[in-house]
């Protein structure tokens, strides 16, 4: 039977970490380190051959006019199939100082669109069981157009769109944002701007 604690975010955790014994590299590039572990639980158990993606981090931009509009776009997905609603996003790149320079630059390439300020909402690990990166939601406000779009090759024919605020639960809620780390991040940015409650 599972052993059932009360929960406690305080509560110090039994060292439960896996040993690495090997590592072997896959594929490595400008976009993705895969690598093969050979791992073994603190029992002993043996987990091998175990995967480990290594992304740079991400960024994601909920950024709102001051007329309470969003700016998001529609981008084709090849790997879906699908062209998908999305936010402004992208890659912190390594010549980024920090993760806030990474979003003020991808929402200018991809939109056009600047913003007066960014708040961090939150920072967060898409996939932890074999992703190493993490995804930085940012809330840019006072968000106004600064100048053309200055799109990657992979970017083609993304269209920019603003939706106002108070729909854009509604588009969520009926699978318009096919993303579920979008998703994630939008319903996280329209907490702390007071458009949603906490139960």
């Amino acid at each position: 039977m599972a052993d059932h604690r009360k929960f406690d975010t305080e509560e110090a955790v039994t060292d439960v970490k896996w040993k690495t014994r090997s590592t072997v590299t896959i594929v490595k590039d400008r976009w993705v380190d895969l690598r093969a572990l050979e791992c073994s639980t603190p029992s002993g158990r043996d987990i091998s051959p175990y995967y480990v993606l290594s992304y740079p981090d991400w960024v994601h931009i909920v950024a709102i006019t001051p007329d309470r509009m969003v700016v998001v776009t529609r981008q084709y997905r090849h790997a879906a199939g699908e062209t998908l609603w999305e936010l402004p996003c992208g890659m912190v790149d390594a010549a980024d100082s920090d993760p806030v320079e990474a979003a003020r630059r991808e929402l200018g390439e991809e939109t056009g669109y600047g913003a007066t300020r960014f708040d961090l909402v939150s920072t967060l690990y898409p996939n932890p069981a074999t992703h190493t990166n993490r995804i930085h939601t940012f809330l840019a406000t006072d968000a106004h157009p600064i100048g053309p779009q200055r799109l990657d090759p992979g970017e083609e024919g993304l269209e920019v769109h603003l939706v106002p605020l108070r729909d854009l639960i509604e588009l969520v809620q009926a699978g318009h944002f096919g993303q579920a780390l979008h998703t994630s991040s939008i319903l996280l940015a329209l907490l702390k701007v007071g458009e949603l409650r906490a139960v």
